[in-house]
């Protein structure tokens, strides 16, 4: 057996470095992982234990538990860690090629990555805690495109699963981009070839139905049920539909504060919404707040209790709506932006804040109404109109 006396006092001093929580101690010819954790009788207490990594004490061990010691410190940031999924026996001896195969698959890299990107998290907040999982449930999402999770990771790989989504559709970018970031981190050779199919996607705008369409729903439900108010906030302030269970009329309803939740890495801020148009303010009795689900501060703003609530309520529109489209609460926010675009007191800046995203975003999303407005603009003004 080799001697990696050396090699574990210097893992042992980058987990400490870094925080970590986790040391690994070698007895005998294994390792093992040795952290503060809750009893294994009845998981309350917490006393310093050791955990078995069921690698031997290789220098190949040595890597794949200083991983596992990333992957426990996880796990109790999240509170989920369970001694059931620990406490398994150890593997069996394997020969060196079929350990050096099986450290090189899709499984094992994105276990890999998913440590190195739990890592990297701020974890204090419960809006921090609750928008890294869902981010993370998105990468995960992309890995499972992968059909067999046991083949070699390689970006030839990576670039037949892209190809089975149609270019140009969001599933394509979506996988495109969680792939090249596996790629990177496993840093194989060939990623131009991934983004070569990683073909651009611009978000495109639904069929939507009539401003009127939408201001009499917005009026003939405005007190039926948990969620005629938020509808109707949805209509006027064009705010997310997860942002609405945030929002707040200020003064006489003309703006109102509501919490910016698109903002990776950062808990949710306020920003200034805008009534549009501002009559139905009073006609709508928004000042009249009536929410099923309150977010008040970003710091505790839970992704998944929102989620839950959001849910339900595009079930309540589904019962009720009948309009001459399709419509889902999320694509009431689309009436709003395309609204303040042929509105001359909106200047495409000032509509793209208040709605919470970038001009940049705004622009290309409703390119084709900003093209219809200039053109109609330019067409009055050769008819000096």
């Amino acid at each position: 057996m080799e001697d990696i006396t050396d090699l574990l006092q210097d893992a042992n001093a980058e987990l400490k470095r870094g925080r970590v929580g986790v040391s690994i101690q070698q007895m005998r010819n294994r390792l093992f992982l040795r952290s503060v954790l809750p009893s294994k009788v009845d998981g309350k207490g917490a006393t310093q234990q050791r955990v078995p990594t069921g690698e031997l004490a290789t220098k190949s061990g040595l890597k794949r538990s200083v991983n596992l010691a990333h992957k426990l410190a996880t796990e109790k940031k999240l509170e989920s860690f369970d001694w059931s999924n620990w406490l398994k026996s150890a593997p069996s001896e394997q020969s060196r090629a079929e350990v050096q195969t099986e450290s090189q698959t899709v499984e094992a890299w994105v276990q890999r990555f998913k440590v190195d990107w739990w890592d990297d998290k701020t974890l204090d907040t419960t809006a921090q805690k609750s928008q890294a999982k869902r981010s993370w449930y998105a990468y995960e999402v992309q890995f499972n495109r992968i059909p067999n999770q046991k083949d070699l990771l390689t970006v030839d790989l990576l670039v037949e699963v892209a190809k089975t989504t149609a270019p140009g559709s969001k599933p394509r970018h979506e996988f495109c981009q969680k792939a090249k970031a596996l790629a990177k981190f496993a840093d194989l050779p060939g990623i131009k070839k991934l983004e070569k199919v990683h073909t651009k996607y611009v978000a495109k705008v639904p069929k939507l139905p009539t401003d009127e369409e939408l201001f009499a729903f917005a009026e003939k439900h405005r007190h039926d049920g948990r969620f005629g108010w938020c509808f109707a906030a949805l209509v006027v302030y064009g705010c997310r539909v997860s942002e609405v269970y945030s929002l707040v009329p200020t003064g006489d309803g003309g703006t109102a504060s509501v919490l910016t939740l698109k903002q990776k890495g950062f808990d949710p801020k306020p920003r200034t919404a805008i009534a549009l148009p501002f009559d139905l303010v009073e006609r709508l009795d928004l000042l009249n707040v009536q929410k099923p689900f309150e977010i008040s501060e970003g710091e505790d703003y839970d992704s998944d209790a929102a989620k839950s609530q959001t849910d339900m309520f595009n079930k309540w529109l589904q019962k009720r709506w009948n309009g001459s489209t399709k419509l889902s609460n999320k694509n009431v926010r689309h009436s709003w932006c395309i609204r303040s675009i042929f509105d001359p007191k909106f200047s495409d800046g000032l509509a793209a804040r208040a709605a919470g995203h970038s001009l940049a975003l705004h622009t290309s999303t409703y390119a084709n109404a900003i093209e219809k407005r200039d053109m109609e603009e330019q067409a009055k003004l050769l008819r000096g109109s």
